[in-house]
């Protein structure tokens, strides 16, 4: 027994590396895939993550065919509910319109304001108010109008990848973590079934190339066998009893729940889409639409203009239009931080996402994620085979190299 062991226990050892092998160059491929974030190394003895290095490629490629087949921005605008922002932002800004009144006429005319009796100053607030509340209902209109006009969600979910590049990783790995896992554990799996072939030919035809060529078939197919079958068959076919579908259609429900989860509160953000609109490509779109409303307050809201324009003359009224944006700018931007807010406007864009997406053909849904694997399939097939093929290596140098060196027959 001990002799029979001694003569075939290489040979037996074989399929289990081969197990070892698929596991381990599956694991490798996938991490190759979103690591590093950053470029390690020095050009062109370096590796940054395939997804990191792609950033700008893959979030476009997101917004243009998952968002935008289903409706893009104008269904997300359509989905929240303006009279509940409108409510919000004016029972946030009724102190602020104070405080904001108060400041402005203090810098422009300091002596004069805080020579005003105090029932005078409390009828200017009541009636300001009154007529802000009017207008800041009429901008509200205005941007739900004109919102896709104002913002570039392309350039809001790229910008938003680019500042955190973990974030596309984490969004992939939301949807497609039993996927990536699945693609995982099938190496050892696959790797053992094609280790016993691999023994078997290494026992018939003991050429040194084939343990290294078997490697590589090993490390190749498995990448290439795991990832076919999470995403074909699109649509499911019966084969006797069974019905096959790839893995990831299986799931379209939990993974159209849990993207719309990550993409409304961790992308599509109100502070997020505020910091678009004033900060972005077209805040100057923006900009003006502020200036026209603000413009339209102080000129044709009666006591407001009254109260500026009377006391301040042509040039304090101009200044005082300017420092009035600067302050509704600021106000937008701290009443957009509030986190009930945000969580509130993102359950409702969450679902209609979710609807929409999990009804998706899976011929449409599958671009999702699928684009990240089928770009740059080839990277993880090569990179399976290349370490598959040092495994070999080192299956014969380890196992048999000391009868090959010494001329032992290996059979």
């Amino acid at each position: 027994m001990s002799a029979w062991i001694s003569a075939y226990g290489s040979y037996l050892l074989i399929p289990f590396i081969a197990a070892a092998a698929g596991w381990g160059t599956n694991w490798l491929a996938i991490k190759m895939t979103f690591y590093p974030l950053q470029y390690v190394g020095k050009f062109p003895f370096g590796w940054r993550g395939v997804v990191p290095s792609r950033i700008r490629k893959f979030a476009t490629g997101m917004v243009d065919t998952t968002i935008g087949r289903i409706g893009g921005l104008p269904a997300m605008v359509e989905a929240v509910d303006m009279d509940e922002v409108k409510t919000y932002f004016l029972e946030s800004a009724t102190p602020m319109i104070a405080e904001a009144v108060h400041g402005l006429m203090r810098e422009q005319r300091r002596v004069m304001w805080e020579n005003l009796p105090a029932p005078t100053k409390k009828l200017v607030f009541q009636v300001v108010e009154m007529e802000m509340r009017e207008g800041i209902d009429e901008l509200a209109d205005d941007i739900h109008d004109h919102f896709e006009r104002l913002l570039d969600l392309r350039e809001l979910v790229v910008r938003k990848c680019e500042e955190n590049p973990d974030l596309l990783n984490r969004m992939v790995f939301a949807c497609a973590s039993r996927e990536l896992s699945f693609l995982v554990h099938s190496g050892a799996v696959f790797g053992f079934g094609f280790g016993v072939v691999q023994a078997l030919f290494w026992f018939f035809l003991p050429q040194w190339w084939v343990l290294p060529f078997f490697g590589f078939l090993v490390g190749t197919l498995t990448n290439w066998i795991a990832i076919q079958l999470i995403f074909t068959p699109l649509e499911p076919k019966k084969v006797g009893p069974f019905l096959f579908q790839g893995l990831f259609l299986k799931r379209q429900q939990a993974i159209s729940a849990e993207f719309s989860r990550v993409f409304t509160e961790d992308v599509l953000t109100a502070r997020e889409v505020v910091h678009t609109l004033i900060h972005g490509e077209r805040s100057e779109r923006t900009m003006a639409m502020l200036r026209s409303h603000i413009s339209d307050i102080m000129e044709h809201k009666l006591v407001v203009q009254l109260v500026t324009q009377g006391a301040l003359g042509p040039e304090g009224y101009a200044d005082l239009k300017d420092a009035a944006l600067d302050k509704a700018i600021q106000y937008t931007q701290e009443l957009a931080e509030d986190n009930r807010f945000n969580k509130s406007q993102a359950q409702a864009v969450q679902a209609m996402l979710h609807e929409r997406i999990s009804q998706q053909p899976p011929a449409e849904f599958q671009e999702l994620v699928r684009p990240i694997f089928h770009e740059d399939e080839w990277i993880l097939v090569a990179i399976g085979g290349a370490l598959g093929a040092l495994v070999g290596w080192a299956q014969l140098v380890l196992l048999f190299g000391e009868r090959l060196a010494s001329g032992i027959p290996l059979t």
